[in-house]
């Protein structure tokens, strides 16, 4: 019997959603407004040539919605794992995360490029309570 349809079926497995965090793929807030994304919006480009997570983070200190999106969906899976890890819940985690990307919005500006862009993201994320 294929082992994850074995683990489907037990009594004790359920969909908790800790598989990815909601909307994964696409940015949910447009940032600084709090209002979700237009009509039609799908997912960020992918980066662009010499585009590093440092690249962005210099970019969203510059006030870059699309740099930030573009973060949030090279990111996302990674810091929501990283919130499963710290947290007792899924939507704990949501939260943490949630939490995490309004501060690496606002405090882009305080990174310096050149040192452990992912390192400091994860800083956020780790920082963010929960």
């Amino acid at each position: 019997m294929n082992r994850a349809r074995s683990r489907a079926n037990r009594p004790d497995a359920v969909d908790s959603g800790w598989a990815t965090p909601a909307g994964a793929g696409a940015c949910a807030v447009a940032p600084g407004t709090g209002a979700e994304p237009g009509p039609g919006a799908g997912p960020a480009p992918g980066p662009g040539p010499g585009e590093s997570l440092d690249d962005l983070l210099v970019q969203i200190a510059d006030g870059s919605r699309t740099a930030f999106a573009r973060l949030y969906d090279r990111t996302a899976g990674l810091l929501f794992a990283a919130a499963v890890a710290a947290t007792p819940s899924p939507t704990a985690a949501e939260e943490r995360l949630a939490v995490a990307y309004v501060r690496i919005w606002k405090s882009a500006g305080s990174y310096r490029p050149g040192t452990h862009a992912l390192a400091w993201i994860l800083h956020q994320t780790r920082s963010s309570g929960g």
